[in-house]
């Protein structure tokens, strides 16, 4: 099978496994769960095709491609999601770690394909 299809496959399998966990979890999230969990999703399967490009063009820059990946995901999450800056309703800890906690489940899940790659070279 494709490496693409079957990273689509995962990654949405495991957005719908996290987002449905979540969901049962939270009543009433401040930041929606479908904006939240479909910007990491699609964010995570756009990662990880484009770090497979790189690593299939030049293996040894992965990890700066990784990090320039991750710094550009972050500055996306500003512009798609203002209330996590915004002053006026302030969030909660709760409500901000209810975001953060996706955020760095599906980070991990980049990381982790990266570290598996970069151990085979």
């Amino acid at each position: 099978m494709n490496f693409y299809l079957k990273t689509f496959i995962l990654v949405f399998f495991l957005t719908l496994i996290v987002y449905g966990a979540h969901f049962l979890l939270v009543e009433n999230s401040a930041i929606s769960l479908i904006k939240t969990y479909s910007f990491l999703g699609a964010a995570t399967f756009i990662t990880v095709s484009a770090l497979k490009y790189v690593f299939g063009l030049v293996p040894d820059k992965l990890g700066f491609a990784f990090l320039a990946l991750v710094f550009v995901k972050f500055g996306a999450v500003f512009l798609l999601f203002p209330e996590l800056l915004n002053d006026e309703p302030k969030l909660s800890k709760v409500e901000i770690l209810g975001f953060l906690g996706p955020y760095f489940i599906f980070l991990f899940i980049e990381a982790t394909i990266v570290i598996k790659w970069l151990n085979k070279n």
